[in-house]
């Protein structure tokens, strides 16, 4: 690029973009000593200023010219925009920066459908960073994760009664038997029609301490 033979200034300002081509920094161009009529224009760089828009990246349209302009990028919006996409583990690009944080961030957001995975070389170095969904549970799994759950109320209804039942607690025999038949009840639970997505659960019997 040329420069009107009349240079007002010695430098201006250029815009820089990374070995991917995103906009990265603001540089200086400064005139060829040599010939005053050209600028000396460091690397991957243009004459024209992006947007820079919030929560947009700029690539620049043609890597090949010093006046080229740019496409604006809109940021992943979220986890599932990820799905696929490798960032680079070595580059500390701001481009690539940025998509890691979001990353992470959205992962961490949505921990149950997705998560955040290393792509390997085959020595098993982290090349890569990349975000992968999470299968839905089959039917078998979410009945036995509901399972799992009415077990552990079971479990922890038998314990609050265990005083009840250990021999020296001051109870009559008839309020005895009804404590016996309620963790009996607790114990059944699995056997009900039903379980565990429909559970029927005892009611816990009133005792009056004997005092003496």
């Amino acid at each position: 690029m040329t420069t009107p033979k009349n240079v007002e200034n010695s430098v201006k300002t250029v815009f820089a973009y990374d070995e991917d081509g995103y906009f990265s920094d603001t540089h200086i161009a400064q005139i060829n000593p040599k010939n005053p009529t050209q600028w000396l224009m460091p690397a991957r760089v243009t004459t024209v200023k992006p947007e820079l828009k919030p929560k947009f990246f700029y690539k620049i349209k043609d890597e090949t010219s010093v006046d080229s302009g740019w496409d604006a990028v809109p940021y992943p919006a979220s986890a599932a925009d990820f799905v696929g996409v490798q960032i680079p583990h070595q580059s500390r690009t701001m481009h690539n920066n940025i998509l890691r944080a979001l990353l992470t961030s959205f992962v961490q957001a949505d921990p149950e459908h997705y998560r955040e995975i290393a792509v390997n070389d085959k020595d098993g170095n982290k090349i890569a960073t990349t975000v992968e969904k999470i299968p839905e549970p089959t039917p078998e799994e979410i009945k036995e994760r509901k399972a799992a759950e009415v077990r552990a109320q079971r479990d922890y209804l038998l314990n609050k009664t265990d005083y009840l039942v250990s021999g020296d607690y001051p109870i009559s025999a008839e309020d005895l038997a009804k404590v016996k038949a309620y963790r009996q009840a607790l114990r059944d639970l699995p056997e009900q029609e039903g379980f565990p997505e429909s559970v029927e659960w005892p009611t816990e019997p009133k005792v009056k301490v004997i005092r003496e």
